[in-house]
């Protein structure tokens, strides 16, 4: 009983009853945060508050329930001796208080307290839950991951350039806008919306030296905004490209035999392909490319 809860939480598994299951529970994820965002609209809370309401009540019991099952099956999912250490590891996980958090705001409301936009936002990060049922949020995780140390270097370089132009712009401009200028601190507002390329235009600089000066942060923040976003692309490339050769090289392994994939195999290939976040098109196209290189192998090694 507890494997199976554990494999209908199990995005890998791919049965038809976990995809019912994430299914629904990706619908309740949805419908009870667009709910929740609809409840701060006076006109709507005052026709409909009772069963937005209602439907809060049984969304915070579906993820109450999600959780306590997934804490009493998630040893299920290693090979862990103990299973009490296998449980707290789950529950201080990241995931682990995200799903604690789904529900709990609602239990404080019942408890008499009082809605407020703090716990509103907490209950609300039920949508980072999505992340649990896609693919592509596993490849942005491991994009980040391998890319981290190239992420921070970028990050390094944007705030030395951001200390650097709030302390120009504070020179040019303190004299003159001691109001929007008046301190470096203030500065860096003006600083951060140019570097950023936003530009709300509620401050700019009136000297001449001042407008110079902007000049060259707003081209350098042009670069700057494009470094983490390039890093980011030729990471999901290189993941890509490495998802895409693991599953090749499963695929010769399987092959390398006696040339033919069984059912059982293919399964196991279609379980890897989603897991991997391979398109179908790409997963037939792979497994014919190595069956075509395994076939051509395969009489020089019989005549050897």
């Amino acid at each position: 009983m507890k494997k199976a809860v554990a494999e209908y939480f199990d995005s890998a598994w791919g049965g038809v009853a976990n995809k019912l299951v994430s299914g629904f529970l990706v619908i309740i994820i949805f419908t009870s945060s667009i709910c929740l965002v609809l409840t701060t609209e006076p006109s709507i809370e005052e026709k409909y508050g009772y069963y937005l309401w209602l439907f809060e009540a049984f969304s915070s019991f579906v993820f109450m329930v999600e959780y306590l099952l997934r804490v009493w099956s998630c040893p299920e999912e290693t090979n862990e001796d103990s299973c009490w250490k296998v449980r707290f590891r789950y529950i201080f996980s990241f995931m682990g208080m995200v799903d604690l958090l789904s529900f709990l705001p609602f239990v404080l409301l019942v408890m008499g307290w009082s809605q407020t936009p703090q716990l509103m936002l907490l209950q609300l990060l039920r949508l980072l839950k999505l992340t649990r049922y896609s693919v592509a949020f596993d490849l942005l995780a491991d994009v980040l991951k391998d890319e981290a140390e190239s992420l921070l270097v970028s990050v390094m370089l944007m705030f030395i350039i951001l200390i650097f132009a709030s302390v120009g712009i504070f020179i040019f401009e303190h004299d003159v806008q001691p109001d929007a200028f008046g301190s470096i601190p203030k500065a860096m507002w003006w600083a951060i919306v140019t570097l950023t390329t936003v530009g709300y235009g509620d401050v700019t600089p009136i000297t001449v030296q001042g407008k110079i000066f902007a000049t060259f942060i707003t081209v350098a923040g042009v670069g700057l905004v494009s470094l983490p976003a390039g890093i980011i692309a030729s990471g999901f490339t290189e993941q890509l490209r490495l998802r895409r050769e693991k599953f090749e090289l499963e695929v010769e392994q399987m092959l390398e035999t006696d040339g033919t994939l069984t059912e059982e195999e293919m399964g196991q290939l279609e379980q890897d392909r989603q897991r991997l976040g391979i398109s179908k098109d790409n997963a037939e196209l792979i497994i014919s490319q190595v069956a075509q290189r395994e076939r051509r192998k395969r009489p020089s090694s019989e005549e050897v």
